[in-house]
């Protein structure tokens, strides 16, 4: 499979793989946006299994993500300021690069346009990559006309997949402490990180909303995803070095930027209105997924009730928002099962 690549600004290139066109049929257009440490790769076991459901697949290599183009030190200046205006300028230009993306790759490829939930694009974020789609959608005010009326004919629905609390403003459960980010080594941070994620957590319930339903630590006696490559094999869909780099970085926002960010993605009605008013937001989590990104998700889904403790005064539901709690699968689900994967996503896109 080559990858195929966009260059969406002044000396900025997107790399990718592609499914491929599904001729003769209206397909649906998933674009996938990969989480901390890993690049598009990691999605490819799906690849196969696309065009018989109907789809192709995008798994787009993220910025730093080699060989899309590197952050030069003008790019990352604003996440390095640790003001508010800094960091949300930081995210506002990754929104509008994947925006360009997007409307650049339906135009060139003429892509079937959105009929509902057929035809068109959906945006997928995995993990860290669910802050990359938030900022999509909270800063639709910011893309160029043209771009914009693309995705008004195409981009009908975003999915955030196991998104972490700090991604959208909510602080990690009382004594969540995977004890890992003191480990000083990069290689070995990684390491740490990527073998703990991708366990099987023995959850009692992902569905009741009780924290104490929830594991945090105890794992099913099962490998971890991916434990049959080689060192050689996971470098090849890795990258230690951004990991502790850019994407590092992009963890250590401040609480309160990803806070406004998730306000005017979904709680924003002025902008909501606006912009890609029948554009349909979806959160899914994976049955043995770690416990941090399955509680988030209930806690999500009681600020939907009641947005202004924690999105502020004027916080109203303010987007179609739904919630599809997975009870199987766990973080790597598309690497393990990537059949059973695909019907989760479909699934999750169809609420």
């Amino acid at each position: 499979m080559q990858l195929e690549s966009l260059t969406v600004s002044d000396g900025v290139s997107y790399y990718y793989l592609d499914s491929g066109d599904v001729p003769g049929i209206t397909y649906t257009t998933l674009v996938f946006v990969p989480g901390m440490g890993f690049n598009g790769g990691v999605f490819r076991k799906l690849f196969p299994l696309a065009a018989a459901h109907r789809l192709r697949i995008i798994s787009l290599y993220r910025r730093d993500y080699s060989p899309t183009t590197s952050f030069r030190d003008a790019d990352l200046a604003g996440i390095m300021s640790r003001t508010v205006e800094g960091q949300e300028g930081f995210l506002r230009s990754q929104a509008v690069d994947i925006a360009t993306f997007l409307a650049m790759f339906a135009r060139e490829q003429h892509i079937p346009l959105a009929d509902g939930t057929s035809g068109g694009i959906v945006l997928v974020g995995w993990s860290l990559g669910s802050s990359h789609v938030h900022a999509v959608v909270a800063h639709l005010d910011a893309l160029p006309s043209n771009v914009l009326s693309d995705l008004e004919k195409y981009l009908h629905t975003v999915v955030c997949h196991d998104v972490s609390g700090v991604f959208i403003g909510i602080p990690n459960p009382p004594g969540f402490n995977i004890g890992l980010w003191s480990e000083t080594d990069v290689e070995k941070r990684f390491k740490l990180f990527y073998e703990w994620v991708a366990m099987h957590f023995s959850h009692k319930n992902v569905t009741s909303g009780s924290i104490d339903d929830l594991e945090f630590r105890t794992t099913l006696d099962k490998a971890h995803s991916m434990h049959e490559l080689s060192p050689e094999e996971l470098a090849e869909l890795t990258s230690a070095k951004t990991f502790g780099a850019s994407d590092a970085l992009l963890v250590s926002i401040k609480l309160d930027v990803f806070k406004a960010m998730t306000r005017r993605a979904i709680f924003d009605t002025s902008l909501a209105e606006k912009f890609l008013p029948n554009l349909r937001v979806r959160y899914m989590c994976g049955g043995a997924s770690p416990g941090g990104v399955v509680w988030v998700m209930h806690e999500l889904r009681k600020c939907l009730a009641e947005p202004k403790p924690i999105y502020g005064p004027d916080a109203e539901k303010a987007r179609d928002v739904k919630f599809k709690f997975q009870t199987e699968g766990n973080h790597f689900v598309f690497w393990d099962e990537p059949e059973v994967a695909l019907e989760q996503y479909i699934a999750t896109i169809n609420l």
